[in-house]
């Protein structure tokens, strides 16, 4: 038998080994390269085929809403909303008295255990589908997808003025929710290859050739029929453009380079085109394809797949137009069982986030429907299990999901002043990821990401020592906060400085937990945590 004084030392050798250091330094200033960072950042795409599930039809959805509510206690916006995805281009307006709010065909035979929601195959709204952004936290923009691939501008028009004139309605008017934007069309190239809507002209916009007239052209007609003021109140659109769906290997002449480059923004519609968005997924995992929880997570793997978008967001900021993700999120085909619904995938969408604005990246919306496993928050009871189709009894209530703490991490250390900025921090770690925040230019927060997964399998948990250095002397008290992780796989348990929001309404509770660090002495990360340290400076 080992005596207990041999039983300490094999434990500190074994902890030891599992330990590396890691030596940091941040700026106390503001670095010129550090960029800003908006406080609704982090915004989500929604899509549109069962909206009001969502956000309500006759009543405000409480859960969804207090989930929205959060960033906002922490930012002092909303986050931004886009109405839209795949079923926009399916979807057009309807007179008919039997539809109020929102008529969506879904193919049953799609039903799958790999895809227990599948998205509508057709959408007819009514009158009261968009007044319902009512119910949104107040002073949300909003940006809404239109029918482009069924190749009817006039209807089109119709329907842009019927949401226009919902969004003038009083009660979207007194809670200050206002339409930013439309976009025209969703991942138009792919029309004409593997989109599902077989009705449509299938050669209309299927080469960026097309597209590039037929869409202006579009954009020109509609701004004509809307200022005139035939169809209402004149009104002078904005528009999102290319909404492209970006997967690799990627076509040349769909890349945003390309299409900026010609023809794009022609003068006589530029101005009313503020936004570039294109589409970005890390994968896909359509047909019920595994994917590799770690593969996810890597820190390379994230500046590998968003660095691809470099000469494209250079193009948009060279014309003066912002550049959004304007649909993202892990896998396509609403994400991987498994990965997607984990607590690692919150490791990876902080990091994902965050990078994204050091490229220039204005927004990032994280796509999320009804049932689609990679869901930040699923708003609805559920009859079947968004993973394996499988049966609930009961219906599982709402809920959030692991990467919901990404957007809450995401929006504390951003902050509410309105003026933050961010820059990585250099570290030697390929598992750890730094970023700092300044108000102005004074440092307020440093954010550390450690990538490396620990699963459920593995016997011990490898964590880094983390010594902090600065260009010059700070003082102050230093606090730090942490996502505490039961195992990457955890569908629950996280916690965020000792506060769970997996609560039935959405809210946080529990016991705050905040440390206080000596910055000379530093602090431990282990694998699969996030800890964000903020100065009193």
């Amino acid at each position: 038998m080992l005596s207990s004084g041999l039983h300490q030392v094999l434990a500190f050798v074994m902890l030891s080994t599992c330990v590396r250091a890691l030596v940091v330094t941040i700026p106390i200033q503001a670095p010129s390269a550090a960029t800003v960072i908006a406080p609704d950042h982090v915004s989500l795409s929604i899509e549109q085929d069962r909206w009001t599930d969502w956000v309500g039809s006759t009543s405000r959805n409480e859960f969804f809403y207090n989930s929205l509510d959060n960033l906002v206690r922490l930012t002092g916006v909303p986050p931004r909303i886009r109405i839209g995805g795949q079923t926009a281009d399916t979807a057009n307006p309807s007179n008919s008295p039997s539809v109020e709010f929102c008529d969506a065909v879904i193919d049953t035979t799609a039903v799958s255990s790999y895809q227990p929601y599948p998205a509508a195959y057709s959408v007819r709204f009514g009158s009261k589908f968009y007044p319902t952004v009512r119910f949104l936290p107040k002073d949300t923009k909003v940006v809404t997808g239109i029918n482009y691939g069924a190749n009817d501008d006039f209807r089109a028009s119709v329907h842009i003025s019927g949401i226009v004139k919902a969004f003038e309605s009083p009660e979207v008017v007194a809670q200050g929710v206002t339409l930013e934007a439309i976009e025209l069309g969703h991942e138009p190239d792919r029309y004409g290859k593997d989109n599902l809507f077989k009705n449509w002209d299938i050669h209309w916009s299927d080469t960026s050739a097309k597209y590039l007239v037929e869409w202006t052209n579009w954009v020109k007609n509609i701004i004509e029929v809307l200022r005139s003021g035939w169809l209402g109140t004149p009104y002078d659109p904005l528009f999102w453009t290319a909404s492209t769906s970006a997967l690799a290997p990627r076509v040349q002449s769909w890349t945003g380079k390309y299409l900026v480059n010609n023809g794009l923004l022609p003068g006589n519609i530029a101005a009313n085109i503020k936004t570039f968005s294109q589409h970005h997924y890390s994968g896909t995992a359509c047909n019920g394809t595994s994917r590799d929880l770690q593969t996810l997570m890597t820190k390379s793997r994230i500046r590998e797949g968003l660095k691809a978008f470099e000469a494209d967001i250079q193009a948009a900021k060279s014309k003066g137009i912002d550049y959004v993700l304007g649909e993202a999120n892990s896998f396509s085909c609403h994400g991987a069982a498994g990965v997607s619904n984990v607590a690692g995938s919150a490791i990876w969408a902080l990091d994902y986030l965050l990078y994204a604005s050091q490229l220039g990246i204005s927004r990032v919306y994280f796509h999320q429907g009804v049932g689609y496993k990679f869901n930040f928050i699923q708003p609805t009871p559920l009859s079947r299990s968004p993973l394996d189709n499988s049966a609930l009894s009961p219906p599982r209530q709402p809920y959030v999901q692991p990467s919901y703490y990404a957007a809450i991490i995401a929006a504390e250390a951003i902050g509410s002043s309105g003026n933050t900025r961010v820059i990585e921090i250099a570290t030697s770690d390929r598992w750890i990821s730094g970023y700092a925040f300044y108000e102005g230019d004074k440092l307020t927060k440093a954010l550390f990401i450690n990538s490396r997964t620990y699963l459920t399998s593995e016997d011990s948990r490898s964590q880094v020592s983390i010594n902090l250095g600065f260009d010059a002397s700070i003082s102050g008290l230093v606090t730090l906060k942490r996502l505490v992780i039961p195992h990457a796989e955890a569908t629950s348990g996280l916690t965020w400085g000792g506060l769970s929001y997996e609560t039935p309404d959405a809210r946080a509770r529990g016991i705050s937990r905040v440390e206080s660090i000596n910055p000379a002495d530093g602090f431990y990360l282990r694998a699969t945590e996030v800890a964000l340290v903020s100065f009193s400076t």
